[in-house]
């Protein structure tokens, strides 16, 4: 599992409950505050005993960076795409961890592209939502669409700053990697460069089924959401100087951040 996840990391992708599919692609739909609950309401004792399991990639931690910040307030940047597989997956655990620290808005549910790899994954998407907190700044950018006729139909949908797409392009390049989806920057210090899981392992199951399965820790879809959001959630509280500490002194959050190296 490892392996493979290993290998999908250097691939760039070109190739519901609710999340309707037609001839012009996946629409996006509001995602029912019931589900956002479910997912970010995991206990604490299920995250804890899902720690940092074997089949999640940690994400990679560079020191001596110059700080990434915006609104006065450390920043965490999101590149991804709806049409992506491995985005979709990644966002179950991104909307975990980060509402930790914050609160979203209109949220979307919908799935990756049906014509691609890991066809129809079911996801939310970040297009047209807000984030608010008063510790770190989210910023989130769905750069491509959905496909909208088979694969590889799809379009730029949110434009990327000229300081995202170098920021983009020198960590991928400083870390060996394709540069491709899903991206994320936390804080110039930990960075998301690829897959963190198989999305496989969600096949075939839509929005509601995937977080009927978040309450039991011995899931593998539990363990590969939960583990990724344990590592998002540290590095996160490495840029926040561990604020809430509520959050960031939780066992499963300082197991995580003992793995990558941050405490």
């Amino acid at each position: 599992m490892v392996l493979l996840v290993v290998a999908l990391v250097i691939f760039k992708v070109t190739s519901s409950s609710s999340t309707s599919t037609t001839a012009t692609g996946p629409v996006d739909t509001p995602a029912p505050a019931s589900l956002v609950s479910l997912v970010t309401g995991v206990p604490a004792s299920v995250a804890q005993t899902v720690g940092v399991p074997s089949s999640v990639t940690a994400p990679t931690v560079a020191k001596g960076q110059t700080a990434l910040a915006s609104g006065g307030k450390p920043e965490v940047l999101f590149i991804g795409g709806e049409f992506c597989p491995y985005c979709a997956a990644e966002r179950w655990a991104i909307v975990m961890a980060m509402s930790k620290f914050g609160h979203f808005t209109n949220l979307q549910e919908t799935t990756s592209s049906p014509w691609d790899t890991d066809p129809a994954t079911a996801t939310f998407s970040f297009h047209g939502a807000s984030y608010s907190s008063d510790v770190v700044t989210f910023v989130p950018v769905e750069e491509e669409s959905n496909d909208t006729n088979g694969i590889g139909t799809r379009h730029v949908l949110e434009h990327l700053t000229t300081a995202q797409s170098g920021l983009w392009s020198k960590y991928s390049s400083q870390f060996g990697v394709t540069q491709g989806f899903p991206f994320m920057d936390i804080g110039n210090k930990v960075f998301v460069l690829g897959p963190s899981y198989n999305p496989a392992i969600l096949s075939g199951l839509d929005q509601s089924a995937i977080a009927a399965k978040l309450a039991n820790p011995n899931d593998p879809v539990t363990q590969a959401i939960v583990g990724t959001a344990n590592y998002l959630t540290a590095a996160v509280c490495s840029i926040t100087q561990q604020q809430p500490s509520a959050v960031c002194s939780a066992s499963a959050v300082t197991t995580a951040a003992k793995a990558m190296g941050l405490s």
